[in-house]
């Protein structure tokens, strides 16, 4: 059975029912047979996202692909023939610098499509046969029933069909910092993707309820998998920078191959000269003539740029030219979206009817302190600040937990912002008792 095509209506539009049918799904609660899984998993390939990472020999060869480097290599092998090894030794040293700096760079950046690949949920839950089953999210195939509950990754784009309660934090795909409440009812076919309330894609997380859907997209087929698909079709073109070095050193060549020929004519036309004795001084002219500091000159600069943008600015370069790149753009046209952010909230100011209190720290490291007019400031000193993060504390169902050595959470991100500045502020929790939880519902 294949995925919905993109041709047909999306399958937000398609009724509960009518889906089931067009699946080929038995029954909701019984779920396919293992033996039709089976044959879907061998027919449509695994739920997984494929990269093809480039090998690291071809990394460092792709180095050398610049007209410069094309000009020293022919360069190094002249003075070889005419027996200066000092020159020699200085540009193949040049080239070689120039190489390991562009492959440290390039293969210590991080890999998109690998990052997309790890965003999937590794296991997912199913029914088949009737029962309840934990499955590799790879052995998903399209109409599995799939049970999900707060705290898990959608393994799959899924169509609900059953919910209670159910929000799932989307910010991955559409950039939108609050959790969505999903419904099962079935939408018009225009409905734009960020609005279709009843659909689960793969590799946002459920922050909170529980619900069932039927897998009617897997791998590239789901939304990420198609931004996968995007990144990988890239075209790549040259930066503005190699552009305008290829055509220095175009000019560089043609000028020196030029000077080189009126030279030889000229040395031959006045006889004064050996045949041996003029060839040796013509490519001695050519070889002292050639730009041999130029790449390594240019790739210092720029590993500089690139390192200073990744200390300061916390901004991965995949490689060096890209760095320069970016100063040549006049206008950037973009949207906030979660795959390039990190859906973190931080709370920085607090305003209350009494003062202004400004926080430090970023993420949901509970590690910062707060200050009022440029002063630091003890929180329990104050009545008003106290009262208002012991209010965002308690009116809270977020858990802020350490995980691989850094806070992250299991619940919204503003609740979670509550949590870090109340944190910052007291080591240990109210002494409150609570009584009940009514969770929020518009």
């Amino acid at each position: 059975m294949e995925e919905v095509p993109d041709s047909q209506p999306p399958a937000s539009a398609h009724s509960i029912k009518d889906l089931q049918q067009s699946l080929q799904v038995p029954s909701l609660d019984h779920g396919l047979s293992k033996e039709e899984a089976a044959k879907r998993l061998k027919a449509n390939g695994p739920n997984s996202i494929e990269s093809h990472p480039t090998p690291k020999w071809l990394i460092f060869l792709r180095q050398f692909n610049n007209l410069i480097i094309y000009i020293l290599i022919i360069a190094a092998i002249l003075t070889t023939v005419i027996g200066d090894v000092t020159d020699t030794s200085v540009i193949v040293l040049v080239i070689i610098i120039n190489a390991i700096i562009g492959y440290y760079q390039e293969s210590n950046a991080s890999d998109s499509l690998e990052k997309i690949k790890k965003m999937l949920a590794p296991e997912a839950t199913v029914y088949r046969d009737g029962e309840r089953l934990d499955i590799p999210s790879a052995n998903l195939v399209v109409g599995d029933i799939v049970f999900l509950e707060a705290g898990d990754n959608v393994p799959a784009d899924l169509r609900l069909v059953d919910i209670d309660n159910l929000t799932i934090q989307e910010a991955v795909l559409t950039g939108e910092a609050n959790s969505v409440i999903k419904t099962t009812a079935t939408l018009p076919a225009d409905t734009p993707l960020a609005d279709q309330s009843n659909i689960a894609f793969a590799s946002t997380a459920v922050a909170g309820g529980s619900g069932i859907g039927i897998v009617f997209a897997t791998g590239h087929h789901t939304e990420f998998g198609k931004i996968s698909q995007a990144v990988s079709d890239v075209r790549k073109g040259r930066s503005p920078m190699m552009r305008e070095i290829d055509g220095i050193g175009k000019g560089i060549s043609y000028a020196i191959i030029a000077a080189a020929i009126l030279l030889f004519i000229f040395g031959l036309v006045i006889g004064k000269y050996s045949l041996p004795v003029l060839a040796l001084a013509i490519v001695t002219m050519v070889v002292g003539s050639m730009p041999e500091g130029l790449p390594a000159t240019t790739s210092v600069i720029l590993a500089m740029g690139v390192s200073n943008m990744a200390k300061k600015q916390h901004v991965i370069v995949k490689t060096l030219p890209a760095a320069e790149t970016l100063g040549s753009v006049d206008v950037i046209c973009t949207d906030k979206t979660g795959t390039l952010t990190k859906n973190e909230m931080t709370i920085t100011t607090i305003v209350t009817p009494q003062a202004t209190y400004d926080v430090s720290g970023t993420g949901y490291a509970p590690t910062g302190d707060f200050s009022m007019a440029g002063k630091l400031i003890d929180p329990a000193e104050h009545a008003d600040l106290s009262a208002l993060l012991t209010a965002g504390f308690e009116a809270n169902d977020t858990e802020l937990h350490q995980e691989d050595g850094r806070y992250v959470i299991n619940g919204e991100p503003t609740d979670g912002s509550f949590l870090t500045a109340y944190y910052k502020a007291f080591k240990q929790e109210p002494a409150n008792t609570e009584r009940d939880l009514m969770p929020f519902d518009s």
